[in-house]
């Protein structure tokens, strides 16, 4: 067995229960890593590279893939989105890198398999268990898909933690964790690729918690329990036709995460079905302490409302309406929104989806008018989604408006809505730890903290990529924020960061860099002659 060579290649993914694009590195990996491990394959005979790294230096990896017999290209976009932090896989890529490995078995994986898309030069589509074919390939063995699906994880999950030191963001790397795979739901929402999954399982607390221990051990310290569709409703109970939360099963599930992983920096969550919170309230409330009780701060738990209009929640199935919505919003508010480090522990996003069957103009009035009502009620959502559909296989989008109409409602939102909530969310002075900077576009650096949703943070200055620090709010803008490096010191700044302090102006900041030598706050308004109130940078710089 160990003469077999097998490349992985993560094209990254993102599905409505996971997100796999840098910092994040899906499940999918490591399962399919640790099918390989459990195959008989060792470490040597596993290559592992990102999309990224391909496209970086293509002729020299394309030699890699050349020399493997089986190469797994594990992909599949399902939902519309931006990326900071990677590229995903073009379907146009997939088919040019298969052309070119004649030699190879190029296996293609991931959510894409379940798109219905004909993506030509691919000898086999694998099964929906992550690693499955790969493992019966090398095994000889015929498992059945849903064949002891969650022991295979289980195993699979520990064995391929490994894989998280050959990715290119590690050590600052979020391992996204699955709890269960698919929606517990009935019916699904029509244009939700969730309910393609024919393959249903539940992981077990004690393999989540194994695999954490494993993760911890090899250097990870970033944690999203990412990887499904309501975490309220993991290990949940049947009773009768309903499914009803089990605080039990998270109390053991966050504990045991705890205590396997002490010196974690970041332990968030994903989706939670707002409905689940209306119609088990008690249940809920117990679960929602739990999560506040064992997370880190800055926490958010997507809530896919999808939208405020009623003919459209009906038109498509969703699980939720305004009214149950509202109220987990409060609920959560009330026992999450509390705050450490400065920001709060745990609040809700809201998912907003247009191209939706039975949307008309109406539908974006009645979303931003509970949107309104939420801000005039004085209460906190982390993030507003405003997303297009990705329509898959049969389902059509519906645009009931023009595109000037559409501009004009986001615009609404982002003024009216998003950059009120984030002065509220992250008030000037807040500090927020650990920004990573991704990207540098002219004087000012973006970067972002590692966890679920975070809010991008602009600094002023041109920084290195890669580099972490500390920030220090000073402005906000829609979506964004403008932050100084913490401690800021203003004799060692530069012109651009000088120049974003509040009310220094150019010419100001210019006669500040050149000084270099300034001792307290006396002296800065004695060099800017008593003209600019001083006050204003009482907290914002040091001098030493």
């Amino acid at each position: 067995m160990s003469e077999v060579k097998v490349s992985i290649l993560d094209g990254y993914l993102d599905e409505p229960s996971c997100l796999g694009v840098p910092p994040y590195i899906a499940p999918h990996i490591r399962y399919t890593y640790g099918a390989l491990k459990d195959a008989g394959l060792k470490n040597k005979d596993i290559n592992y590279l990102t999309i990224d790294q391909f496209r970086d230096n293509e002729e020299r990896l394309i030699s890699q893939l050349h020399n493997s017999e089986f190469v797994i290209i594990i992909a599949g976009t399902t939902v519309p989105g931006r990326y900071l932090g990677g590229q995903p896989i073009s379907l146009q890529e997939i088919e040019e890198i298969a052309k070119r490995l004649d030699q190879a078995q190029v296996i293609l994986s991931g959510p894409i398999i379940n798109c219905s898309l004909e993506v030509k030069f691919i000898d086999q589509l694998a099964k929906e268990v992550p690693g499955l074919t790969i493992y019966q390939e090398l095994t000889n063995t015929n498992l059945h898909n849903k064949l002891e699906s969650s022991e295979l994880i289980d195993r699979w999950a520990v064995l391929g933690a490994e894989v998280t030191n050959e990715h290119p963001n590690f050590p600052h790397l979020v391992c996204e964790l699955e709890t269960f795979r698919g929606c517990p739901r009935e019916s699904h929402c029509s244009f939700c690729s969730e309910g393609f999954k024919e393959v249903i399982y539940q992981r077990s607390v004690e393999g989540v918690i194994k695999e954490v221990k494993n993760l911890a051990k090899l250097g990870n310290q970033y944690f999203r329990l990412g990887c499904q569709t309501d975490l309220l409703l993991y290990q949940a109970k049947q009773v009768g036709d309903k499914l009803v939360p089990n605080p039990t099963a998270i109390e053991k599930l966050y504990s045991g995460i705890r205590e396997v992983a002490p010196n974690l920096k970041v332990l968030h969550m994903d989706n939670v079905n707002p409905a689940t919170i209306a119609d088990f309230t008690d249940e809920a409330a117990q679960i929602l302490e739990t999560i506040a009780k064992y997370n880190t701060a800055g926490d958010v738990a997507a809530f896919g409302l999808e939208s405020a209009d009623p003919k459209v929640l009906k038109a498509n199935n969703i699980g939720t309406n305004k009214k149950k919505t509202m109220q987990a919003i409060k609920m959560m508010n009330e026992a999450s929104g509390y705050r450490e480090d400065g920001v709060p522990k745990l609040l809700p996003g809201i998912n907003l989806l247009h191209g939706l069957q039975g949307e008309s103009k109406k539908t974006m009035e009645l979303n931003f008018n509970f949107l309104k009502k939420i801000l005039d009620s004085d209460l906190l959502v982390r993030r507003i989604n405003i997303r297009q559909v990705n329509p898959l296989k049969d389902y059509e989008a519906v645009h009931g408006y023009s595109k000037h109409d559409f501009k004009e409602y986001k615009e609404k939102v982002n003024e009216e809505i998003n950059k009120p909530m984030l002065k509220r969310l992250f008030p000037v002075e807040t500090i927020l730890k650990e920004v990573i900077i991704e990207e540098v576009k002219g004087k000012l650096s973006f970067g972002r903290q590692l966890g679920t949703y975070p809010i991008l943070v602009g600094v002023p200055g041109q920084r290195e990529i890669g580099e972490i620090l500390d920030v220090k709010v000073i402005d906000h803008g829609y979506r964004s924020i403008t932050g100084l490096p913490w401690p800021f010191n203003i004799n060692q700044a530069g012109v651009a960061e000088l120049e974003a302090l509040p009310g220094i102006g150019k010419k100001r900041a210019m006669r500040i860099f050149m000084k270099k030598d300034i001792k307290d706050l006396e002296h800065l308004n004695e060099i800017l002659d008593y003209s600019y109130d001083i006050e204003k940078l009482k907290e914002l710089v040091v001098f030493d």
